[in-house]
């Protein structure tokens, strides 16, 4: 039977409608440019001052502006690192069969040795109900309790990297 991981899923749709957002904003932006340039070619034609250059240009600029372009890229690269880490705690809990050693792993991927200080048994034990969870629902029962332990305790792993400073 193939176990559907809901958590991976998400994170993937995540990623997937980050970057079509990106990606429609960039086409907008790219038709924003070339309307922009067709204005200026008509206008060059016809001898155009500097000024109606200027008001073009600035109307412009306000649009893109308001395309906030920059704000979907932070946002594409929040869900960028968050499917990374999600998929590379899949790929540990999949792929390392030492439970024990499988949670050391996973603690050295999300976590830098200086945010561990003073935490290291909260994120030890969050890190240890993750694994389990996530080997019972992976190889036992694809129940959804257990898909609910296995969330909780992600959810769990992100509010600490978000205490941290992280941007997920």
């Amino acid at each position: 039977m193939i176990r559907r991981h809901h958590l991976i899923e998400e994170a993937k749709s995540e990623l997937d409608v980050a970057y079509e957002e990106v990606k429609r904003a960039e086409q907008e932006i790219m038709g924003l440019e070339y309307t922009f340039n067709e204005k200026l070619a008509a206008l060059s034609t016809a001898g155009a001052d500097d000024p109606t250059v200027a008001k073009l240009t600035a109307e412009k600029e306000e649009l893109q502006s308001k395309i906030d372009i920059n704000h979907l890229y932070e946002l594409q690269k929040s869900a960028v690192g968050r499917f990374a880490m999600v998929s590379s705690a899949f790929t540990l809990v999949g792929t390392v069969e030492d439970a024990a050693m499988c949670a050391d792993l996973l603690r050295q991927v999300l976590f830098r040795e200086p945010e561990i200080k003073g935490r290291r048994v909260e994120i030890d034990g969050i890190i240890r109900t993750f694994v389990k969870g996530l080997r019972a629902y992976s190889r036992e029962d694809s129940s959804s309790e257990l898909d609910q332990k296995v969330r909780t305790a992600w959810g769990e792993i992100e509010s600490v990297l978000r205490e941290l400073g992280r941007d997920i």
